[in-house]
């Protein structure tokens, strides 16, 4: 199975199975600090079905696991702007891996490739995309009545407390599962088709 079948049965499987755990660790296994700080490692197989199964795949999983989580948790209301972030995290890191390192990135020598990903692609999301769309989702969907780029200054300051740890600890556990288990059972499943 080449990286871009993204509909063959295993490719499917796999996606099945990283969204299973997306929304276990992000739905159940979190810690929610306030109405727009979560404390959770939801990444982790998001950034390892961009890495594994490519990007579309990864945008697959990371979009279908935002839905499903919020359909489980309750809150009623799907607000996709929020989607955008582990949507893109995915697309980056399943870009890098195929275009700019082009290596399933398992090598001990790619192990930098494989925290620079997840490092790069943590910051955008957490201090870019997820503070201007927690921000939104803060107006439009909360009807908080503070002023935009309060609300922006606010959000970013409240990730500089938790991010910067939760996207290094993203970074050494996926560095640790794609070693661990991409060469001897993930790769072996995307090679036969």
């Amino acid at each position: 199975m080449k990286r871009n079948h993204v509909f063959y049965t295993r490719n499917l499987a796999m996606m099945g199975a990283l969204i299973a755990m997306q929304i276990i660790l992000a739905r159940f296994l979190s810690i929610q600090a306030s109405d727009t700080l979560r404390v959770s490692f939801e990444s982790v197989p998001v950034i390892l079905a961009g890495m594994w199964l490519g990007p579309l795949s990864g945008a697959l999983v990371a979009l279908v696991s935002d839905i499903l989580g919020t359909i489980l948790s309750g809150y009623g209301v799907w607000f996709p702007p929020i989607a955008l972030g582990p949507v893109l995290v995915a697309v980056l890191c399943g870009l890098s891996t195929k275009y700019v390192f082009k290596s399933d990135l398992t090598a001990a020598k790619d192990l930098w490739k494989v925290l620079a990903t997840v490092i790069v692609t943590g910051i955008l999301n957490s201090f870019v995309i997820g503070t201007v769309t927690t921000s939104l989702y803060s107006i439009v969907v909360m009807g908080n009545t503070k002023a935009f780029d309060a609300l922006l200054a606010y959000n970013f300051l409240q990730r500089l407390t938790t991010k910067p740890l939760t996207i290094i600890v993203d970074a050494v556990l996926v560095a640790m599962v794609n070693k661990a288990v991409y060469k001897p059972v993930i790769c072996r499943i995307v090679k036969r088709a």
